[in-house]
């Protein structure tokens, strides 16, 4: 027979085929396989999308990168600039990026009644789509800027609602703490949540003409320009490409680029950790399954010792018997990789579904488990764990070299 080794392997590998002992090795060591891979793509899904939804919804408040005047704030206070039409069709045109609009943010307190607050006012033009915040609005809409009067409409978190007792409707009054003191009443279109404290305590969306008029700046000046981008991997290209547009205008002097991971370094350095615990994941996973497929191995080698035996006194050489036990190894571990990937892919599809398991936001920034299937991570992660456990099971094979074929025999025979 042309390709004995592989007709082997298939016997063995089918349960008419195995002996009593060797039955239950294969489905363990199948099992094992099995249970290994679902963790890992269940690791992988989880951190991938808990990482991707945190980062949106970072971005969603602050954009992926900042042009704001070089001599002011992150918070950035008091110093506008005022970019030009042209500027702006440059940055609209680098690759990348998908979105450019302007804003303004100034400090204020609000109070309703006995109740006071501190927030961050963030002026937004015609030129937002507020796309992010109609994502999680829970209460109300967000409001239309584009008409030609300054619109009095706000949008506030459900933890400064709680905090001063308002609901959509209400009437909030906004102290700002300059020279003279001033003072705006506003009124609440909307109420979003996005379950990031660390933000939804304190932004607050208004007209940016109402801004404007506080800092008493010319028309078309502003904080910034926030700039969004399709692929957050992409960031620190897109911001080279952004940082030379600024230069070739002669801008670099007074104008300069933050991005989210600066902006919200903390929380990215926490993301950062995430990636630690996935590959401490992925590699003990491996290491479990690699030994549980080399112990299934050696066992299953053993049970076989008078098939090996037999096929030795044949003229069967070592070499071949490697091949044989290496295409068993290819089968358990290919059979037990596809009902690991099905079990996963069934786990994460009830997950993103029907959220049966919840998070407490205060403390992941969202009321569910996150999931995020992606192809090439399945794909990469298969092919990177049929590797390293089919070199981890080239050393066990090795034990057929060892059997003598008349001990095994005669052993056999009394």
């Amino acid at each position: 027979m042309a390709n004995l080794e592989f007709y082997l392997a298939k016997r063995i590998l089918n349960s008419e085929g195995s002996g009593k002992s060797a039955g239950p090795i294969v489905k363990v060591a199948t099992l094992g396989v099995a249970i290994g891979m679902c963790v890992m793509l269940l690791s992988v899904f989880i951190i991938t999308g808990f990482k991707n939804e945190v980062t949106n919804k970072v971005m969603g408040f602050s954009s992926a990168i900042n042009i704001i005047a070089g001599s002011s704030t992150v918070e950035g206070d008091e110093v506008g600039i005022k970019p030009t039409k042209p500027l702006i069709d440059t940055l609209k045109s680098i690759d990348g990026v998908t979105d450019v609009y302007d804003y303004i943010q100034k400090p204020a307190i609000f109070k309703v009644g006995k109740e006071i607050h501190g927030v961050l006012l963030k002026g937004m033009s015609s030129k937002y789509n507020g796309d992010f915040f109609s994502n999680y609005m829970i209460s109300g809409h967000y409001p239309d800027y584009s008409s030609l009067n300054t619109s009095d409409s706000i949008v506030i978190s459900d933890l400064i609602a709680s905090y001063l007792n308002v609901k959509v409707g209400d009437k909030i009054v906004s102290h700002f703490v300059q020279n003279p003191p001033r003072v705006r009443v506003f009124r609440v279109a909307g109420i979003y949540s996005t379950g990031v404290k660390e933000f939804d305590s304190s932004i607050v969306i208004c007209d940016l003409r109402h801004l404007r008029k506080l800092y008493a700046w010319k028309e078309h000046e502003v904080t910034g320009l926030s700039i969004n981008i399709d692929n957050i991997s992409n960031l620190e290209k897109v911001e080279s490409n952004i940082e030379n547009v600024i230069e070739d205008i002669k801008w670099g002097e007074f104008m300069m680029l933050v991005d989210l991971r600066e902006n919200s370094y903390q929380i990215f350095d926490w993301l950062n950790l995430l990636n630690m615990n996935v590959w401490i994941i992925l590699i003990l996973v491996t290491i479990v399954a690699g030994f549980n497929m080399v112990s299934g191995l050696l066992i299953l080698i053993l049970d076989k010792s008078t098939m090996i035996g037999i096929l030795k006194s044949f003229g069967y050489r070592n070499i071949r018997l490697k091949k044989l036990f290496l295409y068993v190894a290819m089968g358990l571990v290919g059979k037990g990789m596809l009902y690991g990937n099905l079990l996963a892919l069934l786990l994460s599809g009830i997950q993103h579904y029907f959220q049966p398991i919840s998070l407490n936001p205060d403390v992941y920034y969202m009321n569910t488990v996150p999931i995020n299937i992606s192809i090439p991570y399945i794909i990469a992660l298969n092919i990177g764990v049929l590797f390293f456990t089919m070199l981890m099971l080239i050393l066990p094979t090795t034990l057929v070299s060892k059997i003598d074929p008349i001990k095994i025999i005669s052993f056999g025979e009394s």
